[in-house]
């Protein structure tokens, strides 16, 4: 009876462990948002050294070197804050 027991919990550890895992964030974007009169702004890293940067419901893909150097959060930061100058 006791072989039993052990073997069925042995079971249900190695099924735990079997339905148990940790998430892939791999599929998850990163993304960045501001908002310039009452527009979202959002640029999303692709993970491969390219950004789709959406306004308007328009989106398009940018690269690492059109950023100019920048860190995708500090240009969308830019940006906004020159939507906020403008007149």
């Amino acid at each position: 009876m006791l072989k039993k027991c052990i073997l069925g919990m042995s079971m249900l550890a190695t099924m735990a462990f079997v339905f148990t895992s940790c998430s892939d964030d791999d599929d998850e974007k990163v993304c960045d948002t501001c908002t310039i009169q009452s527009e979202t702004i959002e640029i999303c890293d692709n993970g491969n050294d390219t950004y789709t940067l959406t306004a308007g419901g328009t989106s398009e893909t940018v690269t690492k070197e059109e950023l100019g150097g920048l860190p995708p959060a500090e240009f969308i930061g830019l940006i906004c804050s020159l939507g906020d100058i403008a007149p």
